[in-house]
């Protein structure tokens, strides 16, 4: 059995549709980077496979999916393109929101017959203010991964009195709901030139006089609605291992590809064939042991906390710090694992038809992103020091 393929403890329906992809996506990627869009197709075949509604509560339609099943489909996507998987991962992510919403509101977006397809995104940088029978938004949002292929949009908003002033909360903080809103609703503003991700398609989106009908609003703080395992898992800590599992699934993808590279290859200049040479041995050893340990890291963490949300227990404000801890080194380490293949790969590297140098921008772009960026260190190690708790876990 090729090991970097083995079975796993919550095998599933849906991720031998993402190992069965793999090779399409893979085969695509680099047509997807120039398009800045994974193909559309095969975005629907990961849809009609239910990888999307792995996020959505059972009672809706939903497969309510165990969360490591998630972590480990977001991963085997990866392997084939990091911009299919970042998309795949926004969308299930901002599809947990489901759990917290008002039955009717929630079933006629999450249980329609068209299954909801839900970009989302956390920064409050647009206004809303209440009308009779609702909200009405305007604002504009960045980083709106996969809302080329969206149906609907999780906006974050700061809702403002009829003066235009924003309302506060008691504790004198501004008062933040998290609208949805229908695709015939928000506009996509083509801004997405990057470096990594490329294919993900996170352009800025924007609402104009958006009408957000009651119900169809939430908050983070809101009580549980659908109260089950999954639900009860903090969302903000499903964050950092589906963001780790992307670049995770990513360095994997390189190291198979480096493996098949280095058996074939023979350095310019000289006899001895890649493989043979110690630098390439050591280099491919360490990278491995990193990748499997990081991986292993983070579904050790999630897997704890799952024991204990399943057994009806709070999750520990220790037990998030972990999650954010392992989420954050663990994206960290899986770009530096593949720094060292791509190093190790010499001049075949940077050709654009070789994958370890778009394996190697996606994972470093990966590591910018705000639930595993560099500074989630110094917030976990505040916390373990001195039990000071700053900003959301």
């Amino acid at each position: 059995m090729n090991p970097t393929m083995r079975a796993e403890p919550f095998a599933c329906p849906e991720l031998e549709a993402a190992r069965d992809i793999i090779p399409r996506l893979a085969a695509g990627a680099r047509e997807f980077e120039m398009a800045r869009k994974v193909d559309p197709a095969l975005m629907q075949e990961m849809f009609d496979a239910g990888m999307v509604q792995m996020a959505v509560p059972s009672v809706y339609g939903g497969r309510e999916s165990r969360l490591e099943e998630t972590l480990l489909v977001i991963e085997a996507v990866a392997r084939g393109d990091a911009s299919a998987a970042w998309c795949l991962m926004n969308y299930q992510t901002t599809a947990f929101v489901a759990g917290l919403m008002q039955p009717d509101a929630a079933r006629a977006v999450f249980g329609a017959a068209e299954h909801a397809v839900p970009a989302g995104v956390l920064a409050p940088t647009a206004r809303a203010r209440f009308i009779d029978g609702g909200l009405v938004v305007n604002g504009r949002w960045a980083f709106a991964s996969g809302c080329d292929h969206a149906n609907w949009l999780l906006g974050t908003v700061v809702i403002e009195d009829d003066a235009g002033q924003p309302m506060t909360q008691t504790d004198g903080a501004p008062r933040v709901v998290l609208p949805l809103f229908s695709r015939d609703q928000f506009t996509i503003i083509d801004t997405w030139q990057v470096s990594g991700l490329c294919a993900s398609g996170s352009h800025d989106v924007e609402v104009v006089d958006a009408v957000v009908p009651a119900g169809r609003w939430l908050t983070l703080a809101d009580p549980l609605v659908v109260d089950t395992p999954l639900y009860r898992f903090p969302l903000l800590s499903t964050f950092p291992p589906c963001v780790a599992m992307v670049s995770l699934g990513a360095a994997r993808a390189a190291l198979d590809y480096f493996v098949e590279l280095a058996r074939t290859k023979t350095p310019a200049g000289g006899t001895t064939p890649l493989r043979e040479r110690a630098s390439a041995q050591i280099e491919v050893a360490r990278a491995e042991a990193m990748i499997d340990a990081a991986r292993a890291y983070v579904l050790e963490t999630v897997g704890a906390l799952w024991e204990d949300v399943e057994l009806g227990l709070p999750a520990t404000v220790d037990a998030r710090r972990r999650i954010r801890l392992a989420g954050t080194y663990s994206a960290r380490v899986a770009a530096e694992a593949v720094t060292l293949l791509y190093d190790a790969g010499g001049a075949s590297s940077i050709a654009l038809d070789c994958p370890l140098q778009r394996h190697l921008r996606d994972v470093h772009t990966v590591t910018q992103h705000l639930q595993v960026s560099s500074a989630g260190f110094e917030r976990v190690g505040r916390l373990r020091l001195t039990d000071t708790v700053v900003g959301p876990l």
